[in-house]
Order: structure tokens, then sequence, then C-alpha cells
């Protein structure tokens, strides 16, 4: 049983919770000065919530403290921990887009057990990808700590440096948009078909989630597998001839990700 303190409740750091709180049998504090009254009321008696952290009380019993505060304020939220006593032994986790280990160094505690990590929305329904990144100082058996928790939200994946959190924020981090995006280009042009929403969207959903779990299942490249439905002479061909003749949506996609890991780079400045 670890003590867990999160700082931030908003849509990551209540998915988190709520996760962590039908999985394990963790302590669970936060701090959020907005949302706090509300958590303290949704999560009576299983969570506990407060408006500051001054206001935690046995801060030096905490296991692990994560930040999932808004990248705008860590500044701020950083400042406070100059005057907090803090176990030598406790972990932290940063789910804060861009921001380095490097910013935290300066007001967290010398040779401080540091993990970054970059989760993602389908965490929401506990079927996330989480990609994470520990300092040196970060002992083997903590990382299976923390490793088993996100294993709770969906699959995990470690990597070796910073430039690769950049890199896969602007994938799975940033990912589930471009595909929401997908899903809604998808249903407004099928819909032009005249078959109504109801249906339309049935029929769009279905087609997403059987074609997702195939290339899952599959091991073939979506490419190959796109290749084999397009029968020549037929409907499939005739369609996807027009994505590749003008390369629109390749190229787009390719200037998204750019532009998703050019802004990550930029909020670790």
């Amino acid at each position: 049983m670890k003590k867990i303190l999160i700082l931030g409740c908003g849509h990551m750091g209540s998915s988190l919770l709520k996760a962590w709180l039908s999985k394990t049998n963790n302590i669970y504090f936060i701090v959020d000065p907005i949302q706090y009254k509300n958590i303290n009321k949704k999560f009576k008696g299983k969570a506990e919530a407060f408006k500051n952290i001054e206001d935690v009380k046995n801060l030096k019993l905490i296991d692990i403290i994560i930040f999932a505060v808004k990248p705008q304020i860590l500044n701020d939220v950083l400042k406070s921990f100059a005057k907090l006593k803090l176990r030598k032994e406790t972990v932290f986790i940063s789910i804060v887009a861009g921001k380095k280990i490097k910013l935290f160094n300066k007001h967290l505690q010398v040779k401080n057990q540091f993990i970054r990590v970059m989760p993602n929305m389908p965490a929401l329904i506990n079927q996330g990808m989480t990609c994470l990144l520990a300092n040196n100082n970060v002992t083997n058996n903590n990382k299976k700590i923390v490793n088993s928790l996100f294993l709770h939200i969906g699959k995990t994946l470690w990597l070796k440096n910073e430039i690769e959190i950049n890199k896969v924020t602007a994938i799975s981090g940033s990912g589930p948009g471009y595909i929401f995006l997908f899903i809604d280009a998808f249903e407004k042009a099928a819909l032009k078909l005249g078959l109504g929403e109801k249906i339309t969207k049935n029929l769009v959903k279905q087609t997403l989630l059987g074609s997702v779990n195939l290339f899952s299942e599959m091991d073939k490249k979506a490419s190959i597998l796109a290749n084999e439905i397009a029968v020549k002479g037929g409907t499939t061909e005739a369609a996807l001839n027009e994505f590749k003749n003008n390369k629109i949506l390749h190229q787009t996609f390719v200037k998204a990700i750019r532009s998703a890991y050019k802004k990550a780079n930029e909020l670790g400045k």
C-alpha cells in the first residue's frame, strides 16, 4: 500500500484517480484549489483533497507525488516545494507536457527519484498508451511500482531519453485528437450520402472499431491491408485512388505530427 499525492485533478488527473481507486488499495491525496470540495464529496472515504499542498498532513509519509497541473502554472506550483520537507525515498512523477526533468530539479531535493510520464486520452477507459522515462536515481523496485500503476490504465512503454518523450507526445499523446478529427471528417462525408445520422454513425463507428481490431490482430502493415481490400476495378480502389492521387492525407499527417513535436520542444524551453 502506497501513499500517493496527485497535484491537479483535471481530465488526466481525475482519470488516473478513478482508475486507481477502483483497482488498487493505495491511499490517495489530491491538491486542487478549484476542485477540492467537489473531489471530497465525490470520493468521500476513498480519497482526500486539499486546497493547498501546505494543508496536506504528514507530507513526509508520501511515497509518490504526481504533477498533473497545466504547464502554464507549473512554475508557481514548484515554488511551493522550497519550504516542504519530504522523504528522500519519495518518487516524483510528472505528466506535464513538454516540461523537462531539469526544470523540476531546480526546486526538488538533490538526487531525487523522478519519472516523466506521457499518458493519453484513452486512459479514460483504461485503454491508454503511457510512455515513461526515469532518471538514474529511480530504483528498479520503484520503476516496477510505477509501471504497475500505469498498467491499470492501458499499456506502458519505457523510453531512454527526453527527446523520445517529445516524440511520443506528438504521436500517442496528441494522437487521439488526430483520430477524432479523422472520424469527424469520415462521418460528415458519409452523411452526404443520405442514410441519416443514426445509421451513418453506427456504420462509421463499427467500421473503425473492426478495422483497428483487425489491424491489431494481423501481422501486416496497414498499407498492405488497404491494398488487399482494394480489388482492381472495385469501390475501395476508386476511393483509395482519391487519397493516393492528391497525397493530401499523408502530407497533412506529416505536417501535423511535426507541428505537435515542435510545440512539445517549445514547451520545454
